[in-house]
């Protein structure tokens, strides 16, 4: 018995409509390194993008900055944020400054310091806050550990140099170093603006103080630190988009 074609194209169009399409399998989701000095703020704007335009469709990771440096090289970051300086064809495009707030446990009695004391003391050339107007209190200065790239540019604008005291507390990230402050009463730090606690007041540096987080920075202020962001080649989609945002945001906040 012939099965009419009517009948036999009918029962493979009912075959092909049962059979299920594979839904195509997504790509890993971009990641981008920012380095621990510079992550408060990174983090904020991603908090506040986020709030804007919905889920973001990266991950942010904090990392070191050798880390970041060399994962923009290897392909694991898509982009790094730092105080970076890009390998040649690189494409960077700047992101504000990370302004440097000098602050102080609460037995060193000073208000005030000059830029060189405060180079002698994180250098360990001077060992007591009394030699600088102070308590009668022992320095600790706590910095940021070797390699790190706010170390780095501490180590350019500020020690020219000159080695940091053998003494001195090495930390991660600025919420360790608030930790040591909170602990030591001879602490000394440095500590990014956008991490600073509401009730921590700032030391001013012959006389100057950083703006406020967030605000420009005075120029005349020393310890101003460059950040970019960094990658293989210029980002596109939704990276490009975050960055064009975090840049509006700097241009409003300049006025």
């Amino acid at each position: 018995m012939r099965v009419p074609a009517v009948l036999l194209a009918a029962s493979l169009l009912a075959g092909c409509a049962t059979a299920e399409t594979p839904l195509p399998t997504p790509g890993p989701v971009p990641r981008i390194a920012v380095t621990p000095w510079h992550a408060p703020q990174v983090l904020q704007w991603a908090q506040a993008y986020r709030d804007g335009f919905g889920p973001l469709p990266f991950d942010v990771e904090v990392v070191q900055a050798g880390v970041a440096h060399e994962g923009v090289r290897d392909g694991t970051y898509a982009l790094a944020i730092g105080s970076l300086d890009p390998d040649k064809d690189w494409f960077a495009t700047p992101l504000g400054e990370e302004a440097l707030g000098v602050v102080t446990g609460s037995g060193t009695g000073v208000r005030q310091i000059t830029r060189g004391q405060l180079s002698a003391l994180l250098a360990g050339r001077t060992t007591n806050w009394s030699a600088v107007g102070g308590s009668d209190t022992p320095v600790l200065p706590v910095v940021p550990l070797p390699g790190d790239d706010v170390r780095s540019f501490l180590d350019e604008a500020l020690m020219k140099g000159g080695a940091f005291a053998s003494a001195a507390r090495l930390v991660a990230t600025p919420d360790q170093g608030l930790a040591v402050l909170q602990e030591d009463a001879g602490a000394l730090l440095l500590v990014p603006l956008s991490a600073l606690p509401p009730h921590l007041q700032i030391v001013p540096i012959d006389g100057l103080r950083p703006a406020a987080a967030g605000g420009p920075a005075d120029s005349a202020y020393p310890l101003i630190a460059p950040r970019v962001a960094l990658a293989l080649e210029e980002p596109s989609g939704a990276i490009r988009d975050w960055l064009v945002w975090i840049q509006g945001e700097q241009l409003a906040s300049s006025y």
